[in-house]
């Protein structure tokens, strides 16, 4: 059986996709990777930045530069521990849980309309094909990684190869 077809058409999906979701990151204001820091930090209120950072696999650097960003633009506060006046925890004000909000309904928006004229039954079939295929791929040590852990390793393994 030749694949060429099917694998195809997973690219060009996920490309459209990757390209539209660009456009409303653009619109939003936020920058790549900013959504992903503002949803920790949602999820795991008085988080410190290591540990943001280590979840999504970022440098620390990195994480500094968007929380400093997302604290300009007034989404997020820094408190100091009381605990350990060395560690500042993170929190989501109010405007940052507002932009995060509008930012979950443009993409539940964008999904909605990719799935459009498909019913429940084929997009739970298209999901557990996609698993099936997955986990036909992945070595042990991929299976466990987050999807931000799995491009991260994509990311350095094309480096690794331009270099």
């Amino acid at each position: 059986m030749d694949y060429f077809e099917a694998v195809a058409a997973m690219h060009r999906l996920e490309l459209l996709r990757r390209i539209k979701a660009r456009s409303l990151m653009a619109d939003s204001g936020l920058h790549p990777g900013q959504p992903r820091l503002l949803e920790y930090i949602r999820s795991h209120p008085g988080c410190t930045q290591k540990e943001a950072a280590d979840e999504l696999d970022v440098t620390p650097a990195s994480a500094a530069a968007s929380l400093k960003r997302l604290e300009k633009a007034g989404y997020v506060t820094r408190t100091q521990d009381d605990k350990d006046a060395r560690r500042n925890q993170l929190y989501m004000t109010d405007a940052g849980l507002e932009q995060m909000d509008g930012h979950r309904r443009q993409f539940a928006a964008l999904d909605e309309r990719m799935f459009t004229g498909m019913t429940e039954a084929e997009i739970e079939a298209f999901r557990r094909a996609c698993e099936k295929m997955f986990n036909n791929l992945a070595d042990e040590g991929d299976r466990h990684l987050t999807i931000w852990k799995l491009a991260r390793k994509a990311q350095e393994e094309e480096e690794g190869e331009n270099t």
